[in-house]
């Protein structure tokens, strides 16, 4: 009797600690897919602020100049 309930402790002792390492991987995989995450997100952000700098260089107001400017430069020569 003795024996069977050791043996039958020891192995839900060892079920539980393999439950634990799953649920500790479990544990490990979210918390990379979350730095992941944060990552994605900084860089998505940063792209969408170089996308404003590209529109903003590239808006009307801003060629506008330049080309006046060329043209000056072209009408000199």
């Amino acid at each position: 009797m003795n024996r069977k309930l050791i043996t039958t402790i020891i192995i839900l002792s060892i079920a539980m600690l393999e439950l634990l390492a799953v649920r500790q991987s479990h544990i490990n995989t979210v918390n990379s897919m979350t730095t992941l995450h944060r990552k994605i997100d900084s860089n998505n952000e940063k792209l969408n602020m170089l996308k404003i700098q590209i529109e903003r260089a590239c808006s009307p107001s801003e060629i506008k100049p330049i080309l006046a400017q060329i043209i000056e430069v072209h009408e000199k020569d």
